[in-house]
């Protein structure tokens, strides 16, 4: 009995050992547990992780999913590769540390010299080294009293709390909620992915809330894109982004579509500036919009330089930007660099010229902390460092934006992490925001009933035909697209034609019925051989319904379906003389094609001539309210029976 009393009675003992080894956070901590605190102590948006089904670790349960899978995009657990994340086994010190150091995504290296300082350096992995050594130098690892690290011991759940607390209080951050490429999404698409500035609106304010020194920007291609913002020539935009409290945004090429003067007038009416610094009046070399803005936030002043894509000559119509002069974004940026640099504490450039060209401009130009980038709709899930110079992007059409930090240590900055935010069910529109786009939403609903014409004939736009054979809105259409490029033949594919439109009066809700997709007018240079492959790529399912079925204006074609695909053509003309396959042809046509849909990946190789923005039913719209004549069926594409 007393042997038996003395069992239970130690049984007990180790029990409240245990429980108070427990309370006391003796207890060591899984990689799971320490991903997901790490991911929590960074503010990182993990929400959108939890709605995809693609765990590619067996024993990650799914509370836990979403914090691995974000650890791993970010690049935070690179190295795990195995089929098994191990979940619930013990994280060592060393581990941890390097974890988070990654997650910081510093600009430097740091010396691993200062590893000597401890009895136990030669424990530290290799693979270790250099993060336990930035752990050092910024106050995140300690060592124990006996002048040790210890770096292969498990991490214990009270020192993961310290090491987590020391994040917070040995750093200040500047944090930036930056978007770009919204292209006049600016309304919740649930379909798209496209969460809409009510959306955004709800996370900047959690950022801020978070975070008091937080800028919102914006990249441009902001004002132009969808019915909600083009009948209103950007307003809808303009206002959201006004009661948001946007900070600064440079304009993009697209945000030139309703012309030079609506853009000085969106840019006199918010209260945030828009800035370009190589945007200039031909005659007098001025910039139209300021340069640069400086701003200070916190105890830290900073430049913001704007540039926009050098390209817009040929990526908005030349009406919109006449007597304007788009200058070189790398040595314009160098310019204003030298000049401010002196003056402020930071140097961000505020970019719309695209993915490369800001990878130029770091290359080539000393001083910039921080590029946020726009026009080629490039997914960045983090910063990434070039030199000294940090450059992020947030993909497009507000299916993504960015929440960047600047992290400061000592009141110097050491690096520039962040992640990209997604749409998700956790994410909740804002009211204010939601109650005045609706007011627009009601406006556009009302002018698609308004007429813009009359036609005297019913438009053909039945799927069945405008996918095998030549219809009259075929030529309507391509009519519209040659003209309003001033190009010598237009295509277009029936696929992207979906309803018909009836003769009598012509509302804007017809034509974008018969044109819902948001295509843009495109023009580009094709060889003869070119087209050539292209119409026989057009005709080679007849005659089965084919959305890559072409269209045609300006270009005439015969074939023989008897023949093998590929040899169907039996003659082409264009604007009646016959096809030269070495000849250079500018060609009108969609985005989509452009971009290599349905199969014309050549198109892609083509140079490119002029990139309207304007959509094809906004083109057709302009076309019939012009009162220029309506086509019939001519023979542009016959069937050699």
């Amino acid at each position: 009995m007393k042997k038996g009393l003395a069992s239970i009675l130690a049984l007990l003992l180790s029990l409240t050992i245990a429980q108070s080894a427990f309370a006391n956070g003796a207890e060591e901590a899984s990689r799971g547990e320490f991903v997901k605190a790490l991911l929590e102590t960074l503010e990182v948006d993990v929400a959108h992780y939890a709605e995809l089904d693609d765990n590619e670790f067996e024993d990650v349960p799914a509370e836990l999913a979403p914090y691995v899978k974000a650890a791993g995009t970010l690049g935070i657990t690179k190295g795990i590769s195995n089929t098994t994340f191990g979940t619930n086994e013990k994280i060592t010190r060393e581990q941890a540390y390097v974890f988070l150091i990654r997650a910081l995504n510093l600009a430097d290296d740091y010396d691993v010299v200062v590893l000597n300082n401890y009895y136990d350096a030669d424990n530290v992995s290799d693979w270790a080294k250099g993060e336990l050594a930035a752990a050092i130098e910024l106050g995140l690892l300690q060592g124990y009293l006996d002048h040790t690290l210890r770096p292969g011991r498990n991490l214990l759940t009270k020192h993961m709390d310290l090491l987590l607390a020391r994040y917070d209080e040995n750093f200040d951050r500047v944090s930036i909620v930056h978007t770009n490429d919204l292209h006049g999404r600016v309304l919740y698409n649930e379909e798209n992915g496209e969460m809409g500035l009510a959306k955004i609106a709800t996370k900047i304010e959690l950022v801020r809330s978070t975070n008091p020194d937080t800028f919102v920007f914006d990249m441009g291609d902001t004002f132009h894109g969808t019915n909600y913002v083009n009948l209103n020539e950007g307003q809808a935009a303009v206002e959201a982004m006004q009661l948001i409290g946007f900070d600064a945004l440079v304009p993009g090429n697209h945000d030139f579509n309703f012309g030079r003067e609506r853009l000085l007038e969106i840019a006199a009416e918010t209260d945030f500036p828009i800035i370009s610094a190589n945007v200039v009046e031909t005659e007098t070399g001025e910039t139209i919009l300021p340069a640069y803005d400086i701003v200070t936030l916190g105890d830290k002043t900073f430049a913001l330089i704007g540039v926009t894509a050098q390209d817009t000559v040929v990526k908005t119509h030349p009406a919109n930007i006449e007597g304007l002069t788009f200058k070189a974004e790398a040595e314009t940026i160098e310019t204003y660099v030298k000049e401010l640099q002196d003056e402020v504490d930071h140097i961000l450039v505020l970019s719309h010229a695209g993915y490369d060209i800001d990878q130029q401009i770091a290359a080539q130009v000393d001083g910039i902390d921080l590029i946020l980038g726009g026009h080629t709709h490039t997914t960045l899930e983090k910063p990434e460092l070039h030199g000294q110079t940090y450059i992020t992007q947030a993909y497009e059409h507000g299916k993504a934006f960015g929440v960047t930090h600047m992290l400061y240590f000592e009141d110097e900055l050491i690096g520039v992490q962040g992640h990209l935010v997604r749409d998700s069910a956790a994410l909740e529109p804002d009211q204010q925001v939601t109650d005045l786009l609706n007011e627009y939403v009601a406006e556009v609903e009302e002018a698609f009933s308004e007429v813009i014409g009359t036609i005297a004939v019913d438009l053909d736009g039945a799927r069945e035909d405008v996918r095998t054979k030549e219809t009259n809105l075929g030529n309507l259409i391509t009519d519209a697209m040659r003209d309003v490029v001033d190009a010598e033949i237009a295509v277009t594919n029936g696929g992207g034609i979906r309803d018909n439109i009836a003769a009598g009066e012509v509302t804007f809700g017809d034509v974008n019925t018969a044109f819902p997709f948001p295509n843009f007018v495109i023009a580009l240079e094709l060889t003869g051989e070119q087209l050539l492959n292209s119409i026989e790529h057009s005709v080679s399912l007849y005659p089965e319904e084919n959305g890559g079925f072409l269209q045609t204006s300006g270009l005439t074609y015969s074939f023989d379906p008897a023949r093998p695909a590929g040899s169907r053509i039996t003659e082409a003309l264009v604007n009646g003389e016959p096809l030269q396959a070495d000849a250079v042809y500018t060609v009108a046509t969609n985005d989509f094609t452009a971009a290599g849909g349905d199969g014309y990946e050549w198109f892609m190789e083509a140079n490119l001539v002029a990139d309207t923005g304007e959509y094809l039913s906004t083109v057709l719209i302009d076309y019939i309210r012009a009162g220029k004549p309506i086509p019939e069926v001519e023979n542009r594409i016959q069937v050699v029976e």
